[in-house]
């Protein structure tokens, strides 16, 4: 039997071919819902910003991760095919190009000072309920599943995120 540890993994994106970063740029100031659902049929407006000219450019990801995680549309079908849990999928445009937000609201407090995360703490949670988490209220990783992992590789391989365990995740490893 694996350990509850090595199911999830956590998402960054490929810095050897990131050079923009992606920013909410939304009057309705949907950031500070970090644990309330967003339900809204208008796209939510996002900005790339190249890290070289800081100036906005068009989106050239499939899949981004900053403080925010956005799809491009390829993934639709597969997140909308999928129940999880206090996790609101909002759609997401940058410049003309459509995405989806994956806003996950789902808090389960696992962070522990000392030791970094106690994923026994997951043991007594129904699966559904755990799918795509965050760890802490503050945290900005989203733990995702293997299966939930298996399904979006499914989808294509991406080209600007990579992917750990998150038992071997590291600051270090999400800069690199």
């Amino acid at each position: 039997m694996t350990a509850i540890s090595e199911e999830y993994y956590v998402l960054s994106n490929n810095y050897s071919k990131v050079n923009f970063v992606v920013n909410m740029e939304d009057d309705r100031e949907f950031s500070l819902l970090m644990n309330k659902k967003i339900s809204t049929s208008t796209p939510v407006n996002f900005e790339c910003v190249s890290l070289k000219s800081f100036e906005s450019i068009a989106a050239p990801f499939d899949v981004s991760v900053n403080t925010e995680i956005l799809f491009d549309l390829d993934f639709l079908s597969t997140l909308s095919g999928l129940e999880l849990y206090q996790t609101s999928l909002v759609p997401a445009k940058i410049i003309n190009k459509d995405y989806i937000y994956l806003h996950c609201y789902n808090i389960i407090n696992i962070e522990e000072e000392r030791i970094g995360f106690d994923f026994s703490k997951l043991s007594n949670i129904p699966l559904e309920k755990r799918l795509v988490f965050k760890p802490s209220l503050g945290a900005i990783v989203v733990f995702f599943h293997k299966s939930i992992m298996e399904k979006l590789n499914s989808v294509k391989e991406v080209q600007y995120v990579k992917h750990k365990k998150a038992s071997d995740w590291s600051i270090e490893w999400e800069m690199s």
